[in-house]
């Protein structure tokens, strides 16, 4: 059971760094002063975020019957993603605006509104990302969440879960190496701050608000 576990999720580990990547790089890339200890935890702040997320999603499936079905509604999945996209779009905002760019913590002291400025704390940026990328449902997911949640034993069926989740772990470890990259070539930290800005803009009205409304 732990193998088939863990082959699932290094099968499907690509598609989570395909939504993962584009919120963790320009995030991780453009923090004050974050050392390798700092990422790691940072980064292990989101992923453990999106496997609680992950657990959330089993359990109200399950409740509503849906895992019984051999596959996701691939419109449900769709709708899920629109608001995945729009919540993350948000809380990168807050955390650009109020944190990061284009403030220049050390030249300007940082953003001046104190109530977007708690908002932008990177510890709950990491974590309320997490959640949001944990609404993107991806097929072995929609599996390894059957396999649990409808396993006679239910300590089994979250030991599955957690040993799926384990197998798309080893696509992140390039994240770790991060620091090492802002600190040979600093302009990176800009270009990190700016890319997260421009993202969470695409995200919250792209892919997230004009979809909602109009499909």
């Amino acid at each position: 059971m732990i193998l088939e576990a863990i082959i699932l999720g290094l099968s499907s580990g690509a598609y989570c760094c395909m939504y993962c990547g584009p919120v963790l790089v320009p995030f991780l890339a453009g923090r004050e002063n974050c050392g390798h200890k700092r990422n790691a935890r940072l980064t292990a702040t989101f992923l453990a975020a999106r496997l609680a997320m992950y657990f959330a999603l089993g359990a109200v499936f399950a409740g509503l019957g849906l895992l019984a079905r051999p596959f996701m509604d691939p419109v449900m999945a769709r709708r899920l993603s629109y608001w995945a996209y729009l919540f993350c779009g948000i809380f990168l905002l807050a955390n650009s605006l109020g944190g990061s760019f284009p403030w220049g913590t050390k030249e300007h002291g940082g953003c001046k509104c104190p109530a977007l400025k708690r908002a932008a704390n990177d510890w709950i940026a990491a974590a309320l990302t997490g959640l949001s990328v944990g609404l993107h449902i991806c097929p072995p997911l929609w599996t390894a969440m059957a396999r649990s949640f409808f396993e006679r034993q239910s300590f089994l069926g979250a030991f599955y879960f957690v040993f799926f989740y384990v197998g798309t772990l080893p696509y992140f470890v390039p994240l770790l190496g991060i620091p090492f990259f802002t600190k040979i070539c600093a302009p990176l930290k800009q270009i990190a701050r700016i890319a997260q800005l421009l993202m969470a803009v695409y995200f919250l009205f792209f892919m997230g608000v004009l979809p909602i409304i109009f499909n």
